[in-house]
């Protein structure tokens, strides 16, 4: 288990921008399914201790947040559980298919096509900082590339949207793969989602 230092958490709360607080009930929904009541008191005794305020379960969906705290939540889970970065991919994965209305905007947009269109709007919904935009779509050679641009928050949240898209893209077609790659932490002037479907 790796230790967070306190003035890491310090510097991700002078991030500039704000996220929906329907990103921390999600957070808490993955925990409950993979280690209980037990291990969602475990988190929040952790993130009280270093002294941040993450309601995991009576805050408003659509209340915004300072975005730090949404990377410090990905930190203190996979510090509190020893997981993998694999895992806080596949939290990532399963975070939509928590939202019902997630479940139902991208069922509307089926196929793909209208998917595409909403996705960079999908995302202003959720975070205030950064823009997503579609660099590429190939419906034929199913194919699509998204940049995320003005955001460099933490490889965490990386990992956490690669699996989080691939979700969302599930929702309309089948045999999904995405990765990560261009990265602002290696450098690139932006994030880079490359996608292929079946």
């Amino acid at each position: 288990m790796e230790e967070i230092k306190k003035a890491e958490l310090e510097n991700l709360m002078k991030l500039e921008g704000e996220a929906r607080g329907a990103v921390f009930q999600t957070d808490a929904k993955y925990v409950l399914e993979k280690e209980g009541e037990e291990g969602l008191k475990k988190l929040e005794e952790g993130v009280k201790s270093l002294g941040y305020d993450i309601d995991y379960r009576t805050g408003k969906a659509t209340d915004w947040h300072p975005v730090g705290l949404r990377i410090i939540s990905l930190l203190l889970i996979k510090n509190t559980f020893g997981w993998s970065d694999e895992e806080i991919r596949e939290m990532g994965k399963t975070a939509p298919k928590f939202s019902f209305i997630v479940k139902f905007i991208f069922k509307i947009f089926a196929p793909i096509k209208k998917l595409v269109k909403e996705i960079p709007g999908y995302w202003k919904e959720h975070y205030t900082i950064g823009e997503l935009e579609v660099a590429k779509f190939d419906e034929q050679n199913k194919e699509l590339t998204l940049h995320l641009k003005e955001i460099k928050a933490h490889p965490i949240f990386c990992l956490y949207l690669e699996g989080y898209y691939e979700r969302v893209i599930m929702f309309v077609e089948q045999n999904v793969t995405v990765r990560e790659t261009r990265c602002m932490f290696k450098e690139d002037p932006y994030h880079e989602y490359f996608f292929t479907w079946k």
